[in-house]
């Protein structure tokens, strides 16, 4: 992303002068940028696949967090919707002059 501004001027400038040779490099970069996002992916992929196997706290949550630990009798709708007698109360003082 750095180098963007210098690589298109590079190539408006060489368009004018060749363009067989701007299109092939245009296809170059871009070529280039498409391995560094699939190379992107497989980072992120692989990371999660080594804290999952690696990481017992990161299971932990991670199991928590998918499974939806609730107490007894407790639907997903109270879950995401808690009632009004569930909910933290705020507490507003007001000066009066």
């Amino acid at each position: 992303m750095v180098y963007f501004p210098y690589h298109r001027d590079k190539l408006l400038a060489l368009a004018t002068v060749d363009p067989y040779t701007a299109w092939y490099d245009f296809e170059y970069s871009r070529s280039l940028h498409d391995v560094a996002n699939l190379v992107s992916y497989f980072n992120a992929t692989f990371n999660f696949a080594i804290y999952v196997f690696s990481g017992s706290k990161f299971r932990a949550e991670l199991r928590s967090l998918l499974c939806c630990k609730a107490e007894k009798d407790t639907s997903l709708l109270e879950i995401l919707m808690p009632p009004a007698s569930k909910l933290p109360t705020k507490t507003v003082i007001v000066n009066t002059i």
